[in-house]
C-alpha cells in the first residue's frame, strides 16, 4: 500500500540568501545562499522528520497548512 503526503514549502528571499520552511513542520526551517539549496535542505529536513517518526513508531507528520493565494496587480500602486 502506498501512502502519499503533501507538504507545503514556502521559500522567501532574505538578506543572507533564502529561507525555506514547511509551515506545517516549523522545525524544518532552513537557510541557504541559493533558492535551490534552500529547497533541497527543507526537503531533507522533512524527510528526516518522517524517518524519525517512523523509527520512533510515531504517526508520520501531516502538513495541515491551508494555502491561500493573493494575486495583486502591482501596476495599480505605481504612479
Amino acid at each position: 500500500m502506498h501512502h502519499i503526503k503533501t507538504y507545503t514549502i514556502t521559500i522567501t528571499r532574505i538578506e543572507e540568501g533564502y529561507r525555506a520552511v514547511c509551515p506545517g513542520l516549523p522545525e524544518s526551517e532552513t537557510r541557504a545562499p541559493t533558492c535551490a539549496q534552500a529547497f533541497e535542505r527543507v526537503e531533507d529536513a522533512i524527510r528526516a522528520r518522517i524517518i524519525d517518526a517512523i523509527a520512533r513508531r510515531e504517526p508520520v507528520p501531516v502538513d495541515r497548512t491551508s494555502v491561500k493565494f493573493l494575486w495583486m496587480n502591482l501596476e495599480e500602486f505605481l504612479v
